[in-house]
């Protein structure tokens, strides 16, 4: 499940499932669904890892039980809405560059 609501899954829920976040210490704040198990219980020990974790294989994902996916800091949803935005633009003609926005290119490779 990803998930991306921040706060609409229950502590009971979260506990019932492997969870992997994006940012540990960014996503047990704001009382999120996570910050608030860790309130509840006291501990993080049921945050199974982080997504760099998953990807570098240092933790294996029961298939057993739900997977939750809190990416709170991960900007997911601003990039897939930008790339939404990109594509209806460049769909209806509108893309334009504008010179000299970014004013040294070279720095940056």
């Amino acid at each position: 499940m990803l998930h991306v609501s921040l706060r609409d899954l229950s502590p009971e829920l979260i506990l019932a499932s492997t969870n992997v976040v994006d940012d540990v210490e960014h996503c047990m704040k704001a009382d999120t669904s996570v910050h608030l198990t860790e309130q509840r219980v006291g501990h993080r020990r049921f945050v199974a890892g982080t997504l760099d974790d998953v990807l570098t294989g240092r933790i294996d994902i029961p298939a057993d039980q739900p997977v939750v996916f809190s990416p709170f800091g991960l900007g997911a949803l601003d990039l897939v809405l930008a790339k939404y935005v990109y594509d209806s633009v460049a769909a209806a003609g509108g893309l334009h560059t504008v010179p000299g926005f970014f004013h040294d290119v070279s720095r940056y490779g």
